[in-house]
């Protein structure tokens, strides 16, 4: 091999060097940030609503460790104000130490998605639709995203009236929707009183809506007093003397 091939061999020999030096210390680096990730899904998974829920970490670039400076074993302390068990996004107080060393401590927020099965509309539902079941279907929603009166079954929304737009996909509460009223409010209506083998009727004027089983109030409009009754099925309002 002649001079020049040797320098050239020799070149490339120092640059492979440098290339793994580097690659060594970048794995190094990478130490930190892989240790807290390790230790964080392991703090997470036993403190989880559900052991199949997905946990996504955020970048930690922050918890990089210079292991020229601190080559102790590395070894993370967590803790979290947050009550388990966990859903959504949760604050992890998070305490990198190498050896007895303390390199690094940040607050870290890992997002815990939880899937539930919850009620959903299948198309754009309008006010005073009332619903069938072939309006609605199951769909998987994020559990930390889901208001408290959500509907989770499909056969509690079947007959209901809806009160205000809901787009499609959007879950489905309780508040969106109201059974639909046998009695509207001003509606003439047949009071009935009962007490014992007793039975008396009587013309009133409902003063709001009620659907079977509700009480509503009414107007007598023979005696133009005010009473409280309890709608039926068909549309009768039982009052009490």
């Amino acid at each position: 091999m002649g001079k020049v091939g040797l320098k050239r061999f020799h070149r490339i020999l120092w640059l492979l060097l440098l290339l793994m030096l580097a690659a060594n210390l970048v794995q190094a680096e990478g130490a930190g940030e892989a240790r807290v990730r390790t230790d964080l899904k392991r703090f997470l998974r036993g403190r989880m609503v559900d052991s199949s829920a997905t946990i996504e970490i955020p970048r930690l670039a922050s918890f990089t460790v210079d292991r020229t400076r601190h080559s102790g074993a590395l070894r993370t302390e967590l803790s979290s104000k947050s009550t388990p068990p966990y859903s959504g996004r949760v604050p992890i107080t998070v305490s990198l130490y190498a050896g007895e060393l303390l390199v690094k401590r940040s607050v870290v927020s890992p997002y815990i998605r939880t899937l539930i099965a919850v009620v959903v509309p299948n198309r754009d539902l309008r006010r005073g639709e009332i619903l069938v079941a072939a309006d609605l279907m199951i769909a998987d929603q994020d559990m930390a995203r889901i208001p408290a009166d959500a509907i989770d079954g499909i056969e509690e929304a079947i007959g209901l009236r809806v009160k205000r737009s809901v787009r499609t996909g959007r879950v489905l509460r309780q508040t969106q929707l109201e059974r639909v009223p046998v009695v509207e409010r001003g509606d003439r209506v047949t009071l009935v009183l009962r007490s014992g083998l007793i039975e008396i009727q009587a013309i009133g004027r409902s003063k709001e809506a009620g659907a079977a089983g509700d009480w509503i109030t009414v107007l007598n409009l023979d005696s133009k007093r005010e009473l409280s009754g309890r709608v039926d099925r068909n549309g009768l309002v039982h009052v009490a003397f």
